[in-house]
């Protein structure tokens, strides 16, 4: 792939492929980690399949996570994220995307969800705004399923978030 394409394919999407990655691996490192590695592999494929290279992007994200949680590298936990979490939505470059105090919360509920597939398909269906049809390509699930997993996702963040004392 030429590499005016990957600058503009960056500009694009990096943004979107951080906050993915954020929600994966909870660790601002290994997300950027992530995410750089996610351009290196475009930069060097000699064939991108037909279809949305967005969406190729964010499997090849979601394969190189899978493939570093595998190799047992440094993948953060739940606690380290907690403390980190304020630096992220005031330093980092997902701070574009959490303006308020509100966001921020919500944000807050769906890194801490479990399981680690509920947080990825709300993340992918509301910051990356992708089709259900998208996501199950993406996640490797029927459409049927997807719709499920979704349905399941938002009843438990929204269990969360009537137990937080902020009002939504």
């Amino acid at each position: 792939m030429k590499s005016d394409a990957i600058d503009k394919a960056y500009k694009k999407y990096h943004k979107e492929l951080y906050m993915y990655a954020l929600s994966l691996c909870r660790d601002e490192v290994v997300a950027k980690e992530l995410v750089s590695e996610t351009f290196y592999k475009a930069l060097i494929a000699s064939h991108v399949p037909d279809g949305s290279f967005k969406f190729w992007l964010f499997r090849v994200l979601k394969n190189h996570f899978i493939d570093v949680k595998r190799k047992g590298r440094r993948v953060s936990a739940v606690a380290h994220y907690e403390e980190t979490v304020t630096d992220v939505s005031e330093k980092g470059p997902a701070s574009q995307y959490l303006h308020k105090e509100r966001d921020e919360r919500l944000h807050r509920h769906l890194i801490t969800l479990e399981p680690e597939t509920y947080r990825e398909i709300l993340h992918l269906y509301y910051y990356g705004e992708m089709s259900i049809k998208a996501i199950a390509q993406t996640m490797s699930l029927s459409e049927t399923n997807a719709k499920t997993l979704l349905y399941r996702a938002r009843k438990k963040l929204g269990r969360l978030l009537k137990e937080d004392s902020y009002e939504f």
